[in-house]
């Protein structure tokens, strides 16, 4: 069966964010990477069959992967020049 680790946009009312498999609290912590965090310890500890959902600043739930911060655009290196040293 595939959990889903939730971690929410806001903290509960004082009691920090929670990290959420199937509606249960299953951990509380003090910042919301922190919930990322638990929540990926959890998942990779699991094996294949967990999933982790975030909830973004506009409500909308996506799901998280390795690009979720990724930039849409990658800037470009400067131009380097490189000498010979003999």
């Amino acid at each position: 069966m595939t959990h889903v680790y939730e971690v929410p946009y806001f903290p509960e009312e004082d009691l920090g964010w929670p990290v959420r498999v199937d509606g249960r609290v299953v951990a509380r912590c003090g910042s919301r990477y922190d919930a990322l965090m638990t929540a990926m310890n959890n998942a990779a500890a699991e094996g294949g069959d967990a999933s982790i959902g975030i909830e973004g600043a506009d409500g909308v739930w996506r799901p998280f992967g390795s690009d979720a911060k990724r930039p849409a655009r990658v800037p470009r290196m400067p131009a380097r020049r490189f000498s010979v040293v003999r």
